[in-house]
């Protein structure tokens, strides 16, 4: 039997435990030809989930249909497969949904490249960690001595980008919503100054901590944020756009009031799906390997224990509880076909 987390109605305001349902539901006896039969040990909490919940009509993905798992990349262990290029015992990675198991078919998972910590593929070394690289790297492109702020800065995407832009040289100022966010931000992560958004005034903050201006904004949170962000912009300032958790809760999406700066500041702004950068994903995971093995790259996982407890993550995300990449630990069952 299958344990699975289903859409029960569609969120309004802040997801809530009613908004989804725990069934059980058979697994098939007999796979089709080209399928495989996932085990899944980890899963993955994401703001993105937010969004494919919304039944917004508009996306990159479609909504969650009312009654159906809720989508999730997931890690798990093939126990069954109908191909040989996958064979039981595999490690695999794939928008497996918040599930005990998964059939699927074979070419819509990818094998992971180590079996030692699984879960680091659904975080720093996943799209996590893809997502950062590519909005610094290869979007933003700092040249040393820049002045790099992020937003959401502690968080499991800002605080890999915090660092990958310390490693080119730049200056960066984190912004996050409390001190102790801010404290290990300077203290662990090394970065040059933080900003706790919910303490004064922002704009202010802001000017203090880059008197001279600000060259790359990585933007995780969009709303209030970026616009004050953009009253302190330099010339030719580039603002990459990796998310937009401040309004994924509203009805209505903020209006962005101070864009026309863009503009006199001959600025650029660049929004980014991460899997439409998937030929920079060998050399990025080269990259993040590497510097964690060096000790460059510090990354933190808040692990919570049981599938049942995936909807209470999702609403710990907006609240800002979590410390580090949300990541589920599914219930081990023995599974027969």
């Amino acid at each position: 039997m299958n344990k699975k987390v289903v859409l029960r109605r569609r969120p309004v305001g802040l997801p809530e435990e009613s908004d989804f349902s725990i069934v059980v539901t058979p697994l098939p006896k007999v796979l089709s030809p080209g399928e495989v039969l996932v085990k899944i040990n980890w899963t993955s909490i994401d703001p993105a989930q937010r969004v494919w919940i919304s039944g917004a009509k508009k996306s990159y993905f479609p909504s969650v249909p009312l009654n159906e798992v809720i989508r999730a990349y997931s890690i798990g262990i093939i126990i069954s497969s109908t191909v040989t290029i996958f064979k039981p015992g595999t490690y695999v990675s794939g928008l497996l949904g918040w599930q005990e198991y998964c059939v699927i078919d074979h070419r819509r998972v990818f094998k992971l490249p180590s079996e030692e910590n699984p879960h680091i593929y659904l975080g720093v070394l996943g799209l996590t960690g893809l997502s950062a690289y590519v909005a610094v790297v290869q979007l933003a492109r700092p040249l040393g001595k820049e002045v790099v702020v992020v937003s959401s800065a502690a968080g499991s995407v800002g605080s890999i980008a915090c660092q990958i832009a310390k490693m080119k040289g730049c200056r960066v100022v984190g912004i996050c919503g409390s001190d102790e966010k801010c404290t290990w931000l300077i203290n662990e992560l090394k970065i040059d100054s933080a900003i706790n958004y919910k303490k004064g005034n922002l704009v202010k903050s802001i000017s203090d901590a880059c008197p001279n201006g600000i060259d790359i904004y990585i933007d995780n949170v969009g709303g209030d944020i970026l616009d004050a962000v953009l009253l302190n912009i330099k010339k030719y300032a580039r603002i990459v756009l990796c998310g937009a958790i401040s309004g994924y809760n509203m009805k209505k999406s903020p209006s962005l009031a101070r864009y026309p700066l863009v503009i006199s500041n001959s600025a650029t702004m660049i929004g980014f799906i991460v899997n439409d950068y998937r030929h920079l994903f060998v050399q990025a995971l080269k990259s993040l390997s590497k510097w964690i093995n060096e000790g460059k790259l510090k990354y933190r996982e808040h692990i919570l224990h049981g599938l049942e407890n995936a909807p209470s993550g999702l609403k710990m995300l907006f609240t800002g509880e979590n410390k580090g990449k949300l990541i589920v630990r599914v219930k081990k069952e023995k599974v027969s076909l």
